[in-house]
Order: structure tokens, then C-alpha cells, then sequence
């Protein structure tokens, strides 16, 4: 295409995609020229196709298809319409009509190297590794300055375990390249695979002597050593790395572990502390080291003296100090050392990293292990303003300013946790909120925000069995829908069967629905379950067996009720009377 007709053809694209913005605008395929003539089917067909690339740069994909398949009509053969359509017939899923395609543009145009290697890439994807070997290793030959085809051949070969194969075409990359590290290192770890211990320790020796500067691959050879078990030459190795660099954090490792692998103990500990103490360790890695060797020591029995003296001597290091402490006091943490021993590093840890979690959680922890309360709600304060989407953080803090008789406080923080809740927090712990604002609620008297509280916990918990036991409980005393409350409280007996509490609510509402039988089956089972009745329980067995009939049996229960502490005035006078009287005030659960 020479320089006049290439501005014609571009003109023509920019031209279409202003004359034709939408295919349902393009005139029939029977309206334009179809003659026999070469020339005419040539301009047929280059109209065509121009009009396809045009309604694809336009995002008109069903047209772009529809035209490309039109223009292969008029030429069968024409490998830039068989690479098109193979494209698109690939994006609807049609991999072997695609393949199809694709293999018929690479032999219609076999010096194209991009059909070529798209073909190799759709034989890889539709699991024809061997077909797409083959394809690469065509091009090797017919584009041999390629030198990326070469890589491309040398993982497949490695993938394929034809490992000879994969160092060849990695030979050849470097005599077209030169040598770089990244391809020896991978011919090394070709070699690895082989199994083949005389061919990786001269392939890493050569590394070694190409790179003298560089030590991590003098130690690098070591470890081949190690490897095969060689640990006489490795120990040599190493020993001269660090004699040339003595703070050789390679080498160090490496000692650490021909020296774990030989079972000398007291060197691997020695190899260790000077490891650790090495200046040149990033922060990460001395922790997850320190991290390591703790969990070796535990399993093997466990050596606390050795631990606490290389953390204690750790952090007098001039090194970053907030991966030890953490670590540190993980370790005493986990050995449940007292509170006055782990708080300093916790502390200190805060003095570095003022929002440090760990450290914040665990000093509340002992604060709500002391029950402290004053103590958790500072503590919270101080944690929730660095971490304000910890809901557990206001829970604790409402607990504490309830348990100081502050419940007001205490729905508040509720509150603001709820309020910072996510898509990410947990629903049951959001129902937990919900459910102790509404307990919280119930004892001051707000039975309207009672039950939207309970509600709401059931929305994100609808199984949250301790909210259905209350909810139905409450509704029963205030006399409200009882056939909802039996529903609830049903629901909690088929989760827990021999749970007392769950029982005692049942039995009540059976009682509340004047269905006195029942109800007293479930008495009798709570007596039989329950060895420490309450007072509560005593008394609502009793009145169920008084409406029952058996008023000697009622009174022995109200009698022990009396004697667990209710002092009411409707149970003195249900003892006294020798019978049930309604009482519109009972006693919370």
C-alpha cells in the first residue's frame, strides 16, 4: 500500500465512523457493489472490513461481527478477517470454532509472528500445551532475533519436565542477550529439579565466579553443598564469606541452619544470637526469625530462661524496638505471666506506637479481668479512639458504666457502637448490642425501646435464642401477644430442651393462656432439671400446680420461694389464703 493509498484507507475509517454512528443506519449488504469482477469484489470487500473496524472502535460489536463474517464470504481466505472473527469468536466462548480461525490466518499469513504466537497462546488455553510448544518453537527458527520466544519455550520445557530442553533454549537466550543473574539462577534451579548435584553446583560455581562482588552467591553454593550433604565443604564455604564479610546476613542464616541440620545445639543457639544482634536484620524479618525460634523451643520442651535473656538482650539493642516488645510480650502472654511483668512492655510499647492494638486490647483485658471498671472505661476511651470500628470495645465500656450504675452511659456507648458499624461486622455481635440496649432498656421501663431493640437483634441474628427467651418473657408479664411469645420461647426449648430458663418461660406462657396441664408438665420437668431453682421459678411452679388443683403442692413451692428471699406481699398472702392470686407486678427473670 503505497503513501496515497495509505491516507485513502484512513479516510475512509474516519470518514465511516462519522457517516455510519450506528449500524442501524448502514445501507443493506445487497445495496452496495457485489460484481465478480476482482476490482469490484476487492472494493466490496475492503468496504467492508474498513466498516467493521470502524463500528468496533465504536463499541458496535454485533455489527463489527456480522460485517467480518460477511467479508469473509467474499474472501474465504483473508487472514486479517480470520484473526478478527477468531478474536470475537473466542469472547463469545466459541474456543473451537476460534482456534479454527486462528490456525487457518497463521497458514494464510505464517509470517506474521502475532498470529502466530496468539495461536500458540490459544492452544495453551484450551490445553493443548504440546500444539503451542510446537507453534513457539516454529518461531524460534523463523524469528530467531526473538529472544523472548526462547523464555516462553524454557518454562513450558521446565513445566513439561523436558528440563535439557529448558537450559538449551535459556543457552540460547544468553547467546543472543548475554548473561544475566535471572537466567542462571533459573538454569541453577533447572538443575535442582533434575536432581542432577555435579550440574547445579557447577552451574551456581559459575554464578558465584561471574558475580565475586556479590557473596550471596558464594553462599548460594554453600547450600548446594548443604544440600547434597556435603556439610564439610559448606561449614568452608560459609567460614569464608563471613571471614570476608563478618556481618554477612546470608551466611548467618545459613550457619543457623547447617548448624540446626548437624544437631549441634549449643552452636545453633550461639548462631542464633548473632544473628539477631546483626544490625544490618530489617525489623520484619528479626521478629519473624525471634517468632521462629520461640516456637522451636516450645515444641522441643521449652526453655523460658533462654527466651526472656535473648529478649531482654534484644531490646538493649540499638535496633527498632516495637517488633521485639510485641513478640515479647506475645511469648509472656501466651506463658500467662503476671499482669506486672507483661504491662511495662505494653506500656512501653505505647510510648513508641500510641495506637498499637495489641497493646491497647491487652491492657484492657486485665483491666476486665480485675473488673475495674473505671479502669475499662479508660481504657476503651483510649482504644476506640484509634480504633473505632472494634464493636466489642463499646460493649465493654457499656458494661462497665452499667455495672457503676450508669446506665444512661451505658445505652449511649451501646449506641455509638452501633453507629459504627459496617457491611464487615459481625451479625451475631451486632445483635449482642441490640440485645443488651434492650435488656438495659427493659429495666428502666422503656418497653417501646425494649422491643425495637429486640427486634432489631433479631434482624441480624434471627437464632439469637437468649433475645427470644427475654422477648417472649416480657411480652408474657405485660399480658401482650402471647401467641408470638409461645412462637419465640418454642423456638428456644427446641435449641436448648433442658435449659431452665427456657423452660420457666414456657411454662409461664402456657400458664398466661389458661392452658394449666401443659403448663405443668413443664413444671415438672423444670424440677426435675433445675437443682438450684430461684425464687421466681419456685413461685411459678406453684401457681401453676394451684391452678391445677393441687394447692398442697402449690403452697410447699411458694414456701420455698419464701425462703429463697421473695418477700412480696401476693405470695404471703398466696401462702396464707391457700390459693393462686393474680399478681400484675412479677418479679424479672
Amino acid at each position: 500500500m503505497n503513501r496515497y493509498r495509505a491516507i485513502f484507507v484512513t479516510l475512509v475509517v474516519v470518514l465511516g465512523a462519522i457517516m455510519f454512528p450506528a449500524y442501524s443506519a448502514l445501507p443493506s449488504f445487497d445495496s452496495l457493489p457485489t460484481a465478480d469482477d476482482t476490482v469490484a469484489r476487492r472494493r466490496a470487500f475492503d468496504y467492508y472490513y474498513l466498516q467493521s473496524l470502524a463500528l468496533k472502535e465504536q463499541g458496535s460489536h454485533d455489527a463489527a461481527l456480522e460485517m467480518l463474517e460477511h467479508c469473509l464470504s467474499i474472501d474465504p481466505d483473508a487472514p486479517a478477517v480470520l484473526f478478527e472473527l477468531s478474536n470475537y469468536y473466542m469472547y463469545l466462548g466459541k474456543k473451537t470454532e476460534a482456534l479454527a480461525l486462528m490456525q487457518r490466518a497463521v497458514k494464510e499469513e505464517p509470517g506474521n509472528f502475532w498470529y502466530r504466537h496468539i495461536l500458540a497462546t490459544a492452544y495453551e488455553n484450551s490445553g493443548l500445551r504440546s500444539d503451542a510448544i510446537a507453534v513457539y518453537e516454529s518461531m524460534s527458527k523463523d524469528f530467531p532475533a526473538n529472544s523472548e520466544i526462547n523464555l516462553m519455550l524454557a518454562g513450558f520445557y521446565t513445566e513439561e519436565g523436558q528440563y535439557d530442553k529448558a537450559i538449551v533454549a535459556l543457552d540460547d537466550y544468553e547467546r543472543k542477550e548475554g548473561k544475566s543473574e535471572q537466567i542462571s539462577l533459573q538454569k541453577y534451579n533447572i538443575c535442582i529439579l533434575m536432581l542432577d548435584s555435579a550440574r547445579a553446583i557447577e552451574e551456581v560455581a559459575k554464578i558465584a565466579a561471574d558475580y565475586p562482588d556479590d557473596l550471596r552467591f558464594k553462599v548460594l553454593l554453600g547450600d548446594t553443598y548443604e544440600h547434597y550433604n556435603n556439610s564439610a565443604r559448606a561449614y568452608e564455604i560459609y567460614t569464608e564469606v563471613l571471614a570476608q564479610e563478618p556481618d554477612n546476613l546470608s551466611a548467618q542464616l545459613s550457619l543457623v541452619d547447617y548448624y540446626k541440620h548437624n544437631g549441634d545445639k549449643e552452636q545453633f543457639m550461639a548462631s542464633i544470637d548473632t544473628l539477631l544482634m546483626n544490625k544490618k536484620m530489617s525489623s520484619s524479618m528479626r521478629s519473624e526469625i525471634l517468632v521462629n525460634v520461640i516456637t522451636e523451643i516450645e515444641k522441643s520442651g521449652g526453655d523460658s530462661l533462654y527466651i526472656t535473656n535473648l529478649c531482654e538482650r534484644l531490646m538493649t539493642q540499638p535496633v527498632e524496638q516495637l517488633p521485639i516488645l510485641s513478640v515479647y510480650a506475645q511469648y509472656l502472654t501466651h506463658k500467662k505471666a503476671d499482669e506486672k511483668v507483661v504491662s511495662p512492655l505494653l506500656y512501653k510499647m505505647l510510648s513508641i506506637e500510641p495506637e498499637n492494638k495489641m497493646a491497647q486490647l491487652q491492657l484492657l483485658s486485665y483491666a476486665i479481668g480485675r473488673k475495674d471498671y473505671s479502669e475499662i472505661i479508660a481504657r476503651s476511651d483510649t482504644a476506640i479512639q484509634y480504633n473505632p470500628e472494634i464493636l466489642q470495645l463499646y460493649y465493654y465500656r457499656g458494661v462497665a458504666c452499667y455495672q457503676l450504675k450508669k446506665k444512661q452511659e451505658a445505652l449511649s456507648t451501646f449506641r455509638r457502637g452501633l453507629e459504627c458499624r459496617s457491611e464487615d461486622s459481625d451479625p451475631a455481635f451486632v445483635s449482642e448490642l441490640f440485645t443488651i440496649i434492650g435488656d438495659t432498656e427493659h429495666e428502666l421501663g422503656n418497653q417501646t425501646a425494649t422491643i425495637e431493640a429486640y427486634d432489631s437483634a433479631l434482624v441480624y441474628n434471627p437464632r439469637n435464642i437468649v433475645v427470644l427467651n427475654n422477648y417472649a418473657y416480657y411480652l408474657a408479664l405485660d399480658g401482650g401477644d402471647l401467641e408470638k411469645a409461645e412462637e419465640m420461647s418454642l423456638r428456644t426449648i427446641k435449641e436448648e430442651p433442658d435449659n431452665p430458663i427456657y423452660i420457666d418461660t414456657y411454662m409461664w406462657i402456657l400458664f398466661m393462656q389458661q392452658r394449666y396441664e401443659e403448663a405443668k408438665a413443664y413444671a415438672e420437668k423444670l424440677m426435675q432439671t433445675n437443682d438450684e431453682m430461684s425464687a421466681v421459678e419456685y413461685s411459678h411452679c406453684g401457681d401453676v400446680f394451684a391452678m391445677c388443683g393441687d394447692i398442697e403442692r402449690a403452697v410447699e413451692l411458694w414456701l420455698e420461694a419464701q425462703k429463697l428471699g421473695d418477700e412480696s406481699k401476693i405470695l404471703k398472702r398466696k401462702i396464707k389464703k391457700k390459693k393462686y392470686i393474680a399478681d400484675d407486678k412479677r418479679g424479672k427473670k
